[in-house]
């Protein structure tokens, strides 16, 4: 107990010494608000924003600047308790209502750019004006510093995060309005939506997204699109012609890709794996090319996902963090972490929904190219195999055939009648032909990354469409199938009968797979999302017949690279936030693995981070050796219940730090509990395998 006090002393002495960040008091700073302020646009337009910020007395050089912007329908009072929490942990926050919404959509009923084009160079020269406003703004005049500037925003507010990072510093032009210059962005954090428009709305190049046909055609209320832009996608649809769309959009500068990877920007980014708006692997692979500072967190929370509160609570503890770094310039140590962390998707439908259970997590340096993959061949049989196919082998055939009495089953109708883009309806004009391939699971594992399909392919048509969907099936009677990632391969300029060779990297996810369970790959005419999701197209068919078929053989038949491997032990906490003021119990739960039932292992906890970490045995624990690790490290007494003992038959335990008993000073605010396990491999054996960093934010 003698160590934790002096450790708590030093940490606070390190605070009061090296954070220019003011120390917010108990339940973070008071707030002012000032609630509705008119800007007006260049071009005449009239919205409305809101600042928070702290009351009270700002430090000389003020209080940065973050935008927070709203998704798509939505108004500036969108995660209002999120704003709050911000502003009073020391940050002016700025929302407005974006161009065509919220207060805006009446305001300006006559003005003829009065409709969203969302999120293009419109959009981007009004959050331009709209940092120059507040900067500009004489009421704020050293209350907020508007040359430490970040922009944070879940989907359309997203993809205005990711454009801001694109465009930091640069000019550019918008026809009847002057330059606009985006200003120096410090870092932003966006939030479910990829790092550009045009790889989700037109998947692949070829491929309308579904959610954006619906876009189109649709009449919100309270929401305005740009007519304009409304008229060149329906006609693109219409037509079918997506190279025309994407040659307009290149045109207005919407494409982001080259310019994040000039930007100095550094980027948080968060985004569900089965986001109902896209899967996060084009950012992903975004995010991985990219030379800044940057960190991803895949899993759940999202556009029609399953929900859960203590992912919620994580995603906005990482959020600060890097707000805190680059913002305050702390040196929190949350660029230097594993670059990407994954929710690991329960299979269990009552886990999965209950928005209170705890997901483990698994941090990884790259997703896309994981360091080992087993290779499994597609047999014609159906079989997915370690062994390649023997011949002869009979190909595989995936065929659409569009009911000839469906005259109605064109771009024309789609577009225009809901009825018809309904997935009953689309099945019945247009009926789903797979072929299904699988394997059990022989072994309990883990997969953290994405799958890769080698399909070698006879096209029979110049234009076609492949999609491919992994799941996986628990051996318990009755247990659902879970899709694990779905995309496609498509072209319009195969030759028929003409082989080829795709190669189709899945969308990475993180799941424990169970001895027993049932792995399939199912090879499609139409790309569905399905179970844990409702069912429901991810982007529109083609409105024609094609035929591919599936070769399978050695040396050149078809295999899924599948990045399997043993189970790690995971740790998680019970809650993201420890206030410091009234510290509660914080309970959290190791989980080895069934493979590791009844091994022993120890927990620490520390105050100086994840990184470099701990050299232990045969491995690196990630945690930071302190005097409170050192303190903690396998205690048996309090504050340190079960940092010490044997998994059950699970291979599950639990342990808990209270410091209710110990008075904290405020200082440690912004600092952080960060709990680190080792499971043995046998009683006391020389070998064994760490858990991951798990932590509990102080404010």
């Amino acid at each position: 107990m003698r160590r934790l006090a002096i450790v708590l002393l030093i940490a606070t002495a390190a605070t009061a010494q090296g954070l220019p960040r003011p120390t917010p008091p108990p339940g973070g700073h008071p707030t002012a608000i000032d609630l509705v302020v008119p800007v007006t646009y260049s071009d005449g337009y009239q919205t409305f924003g809101s600042l928070l910020r702290p009351d009270g007395v700002p430090p000389a050089c003020g209080w940065p600047l973050v935008v927070h912007v709203h998704p798509l329908g939505q108004s500036r009072g969108f995660q209002l308790e999120f704003q709050l929490m911000l502003a009073g942990q020391g940050y002016a926050v700025w929302s407005y209502d974006v161009r065509g919404q919220g207060a805006a959509f009446a305001a300006n009923p006559l003005h003829p750019n009065r409709g969203t084009t969302l999120w293009g160079p419109v959009e981007r020269c009004d959050l331009v004006e709209q940092i120059r406003f507040v900067a500009a703004n004489p009421a704020w005049v050293g209350i907020v510093d508007a040359t430490r500037v970040a922009v944070v925003g879940v989907s359309q507010g997203g993809a205005h995060a990711w454009s801001a990072a694109a465009w930091s510093e640069q000019t550019f032009t918008v026809p009847g309005r002057p330059p606009a210059t985006m200003p120096t962005i410090a870092c932003v954090a966006p939030s479910d939506f990829v790092a550009d428009t045009c790889d989700d709305w037109i998947r692949h190049g070829m491929l309308f997204s579904t959610w954006w046909v619906e876009a189109i055609d649709s009449n919100v209320p309270g929401l305005a699109l740009d007519a304009v832009w409304l008229q060149q996608c329906r006609d693109a649809f219409l037509a079918q012609n997506p190279g025309s769309l994407l040659a307009t959009f290149t045109a207005e500068g919407r494409p982001l890709g080259a310019r994040l990877q000039q930007s100095s920007v550094p980027i948080f980014y968060a985004h569900a794996y089965h986001d109902l708006v896209d899967h996060p692997l084009t950012a992903v692979r975004q995010i991985e090319a990219m030379n800044v500072p940057r960190r991803a967190l895949l899993g759940t929370i999202g556009h029609d996902v399953p929900n859960n509160a203590e992912e919620r609570e994580f995603r906005r503890a990482l959020t600060l963090r890097w707000l805190h770094r680059w913002l305050w310039q702390e040196l929190n140590e949350v660029e230097a972490e594993p670059r990407f962390t994954l929710a690991e998707l329960p299979l269990d439908g009552v886990v999965r929904d209950d928005p209170t259970s705890l997901w483990n997590r698994v941090g990884l340096e790259t997703v896309t190219t994981p360091a080992a993959a087993t290779r499994y061949w597609l047999h014609d049989d159906g079989g997915l195999r370690l062994a390649a196919p023997v011949a002869p082998q009979v190909d595989a055939t995936v065929q659409q055939t569009i009911d000839p009495q469906a005259t109605h089953f064109t771009a024309a109708q789609y577009l225009a009648q809901p009825a018809v883009r309904a997935l009953p309806a689309v099945l019945a004009a247009c009926p789903l032909r797979e072929r299904v391939y699988s394997f059990v699971a022989p072994a309990e594992s883990e997969l953290a990354a994405s799958a890769t399909l080698h399909a070698r392919l006879v096209p029979q048509s110049a234009r076609w469409l492949l999609a491919a969907a992994m799941t996986v099936q628990p051996p318990q009677q009755g247990a659902a199938e879970v899709l694990l990632a779905a995309d496609a391969l498509v072209s319009d300029q195969s030759v028929p009968g003409v082989a080829e060779t795709r190669v189709l990297r899945l969308p990475p996810v993180a799941a424990r797979i169970p001895a027993g369970a049932t792995i399939r790959l199912r090879l499609r005419n139409l790309w569905l999302r399905e179970h844990p999701m409702q069912p429901r197209l991810e982007v529109a068919p083609l409105f024609h017949d094609f035929r591919v078929d599936v070769v399978h053989g050695d040396p050149v038949g078809s295999w899924l690279e599948l990045p399997l491997q043993p189970v790690a032990p995971k740790l998680v906490v019970g809650r993201q936030w420890l206030e410091v003021a009234a510290p509660t119990p914080i309970v959290a739960r190791l989980r080895g693995g069934a493979v590791r039932a009844g091994l022993p292992y120890f927990v620490a906890v520390g105050m100086s981070g994840q990184t470099p970490g701990a050299v232990y045995l045969n491995a690196t624990i990630p945690i930071d050796v302190d005097w409170l690790a050192i303190e903690s490290v396998a205690s048996t007494s309090a504050p340190f219940a079960g940092f010490l003992g044997f998994l059950d038959a699970a291979g599950d335990a639990a342990c808990g730090l209270d410091l209710a008993g110990i008075p904290l000073p405020q200082g440690l605010n912004g600092y952080r509990l960060n709990f680190a396990a080792f499971v043995w491999d046998g009683p006391w054996a020389p070998t064994g395998a760490p858990s991951n960093a798990a932590e509990v934010q102080l404010r």
